[in-house]
């Protein structure tokens, strides 16, 4: 496996992990807090990937992605902080679908179609 397909599927890993914390959102608790770390440490592992390899390096998308996660990242910074924390839904799903446009651009310019992910029905 490569670096720019081990970055593939680590992005899919935090698109999954994103999909579960907009469900959950505004639902304070335990569960909730651990969400966000366990997604807050797979992006993390994300951002690393894509200084692991000159294409990704270069690639627009792999960077307008990599912004996309943030915002939709800091949405949480509340809860992230205080288990009750208030996390703004409207935002979330506003940001959850231009973090996946964003995904799918970046799995097909790095020659990867066959993971982008059919946003109507994620």
């Amino acid at each position: 496996m490569n670096m720019v397909e081990t970055l593939v599927n680590q992005s899919r890993n935090v698109m999954d992990l994103m999909k579960q914390l907009k469900k959950i959102a505004s639902v304070k608790g335990k569960k909730r807090t651990e969400l966000i770390e366990k997604f807050t440490a797979n992006q993390h592992s994300f951002n690393v990937y894509t200084y692991a390899s000159e294409e990704a390096r270069q690639s627009q998308q792999v960077e307008t992605l990599k912004v996309k996660l943030n915002e939709f990242s800091s949405q949480f910074d509340a809860a992230r902080y205080e288990m009750d924390g208030e996390v703004n839904e409207e935002q979330v799903n506003l940001l959850y679908n231009e973090v996946l446009n964003a995904y799918n651009e970046m799995v097909i310019a790095l020659g990867y179609e066959k993971e982008v992910i059919d946003i109507k029905k994620f």
